[in-house]
C-alpha cells in the first residue's frame, strides 16, 4: 500500500511540474527548465509514459539528454533563465507585497541564479576528456 502511494505521489509530482512547465513557457516569471527536471525526475520514479514522452520530445529532450550527461544547462537557456528571473525581481518590487515575502522571493531567485549559472553549458567532448 506505501508503495503505491508513492507512486501516486510522483505521479502527481509528475502531472503537475509538467503543466507548470507549459505554462512557463508562456508566463514570464515561471521558470519552464526547472519544472522539465522536476517532472523527469518524478516521472523516471512513478510515470514511465510521462518520462517517455518527456525523452522524446523535441523541446525537453536536448535538455534531458543535456541533463543526464553531465548536468549541463545550455547557454540559451541560462539566458532566458536569467531574462525570466530579472523580470520577477521587477514584478517583486513593483508589486505591493509584504516585506519578508519580497526578501523571501529575492532569496529563491538568487539561489536559481546561482545554481543555473553554476552548471556547465556544453557537454564535454572526447577531447576534453
Amino acid at each position: 500500500m506505501v508503495i503505491k502511494g508513492k507512486v501516486f505521489i510522483y505521479k502527481l509530482v509528475a502531472a503537475l511540474s509538467l503543466m507548470m512547465a507549459f505554462v512557463g513557457v508562456m508566463v514570464p516569471g515561471i521558470p519552464a527548465t526547472e519544472f522539465i527536471l522536476l517532472c523527469a525526475w518524478s516521472s523516471s520514479k512513478g510515470s514511465p509514459k510521462i518520462n517517455a514522452f518527456l525523452h522524446t520530445n523535441r523541446f525537453t529532450g536536448p535538455v534531458l539528454y543535456n541533463w543526464n550527461n553531465g548536468k549541463v544547462i545550455s547557454r540559451n537557456n541560462k539566458i532566458l533563465s536569467s531574462i525570466s528571473m530579472l523580470l520577477c525581481v521587477f514584478f517583486v518590487f513593483y508589486s505591493e507585497i509584504n516585506v519578508y515575502l519580497v526578501v523571501f522571493a529575492l532569496f529563491g531567485i538568487s539561489i536559481g541564479f546561482i545554481f543555473v549559472w553554476s552548471r556547465p553549458s556544453h557537454l564535454k567532448t572526447d577531447k576534453e576528456l
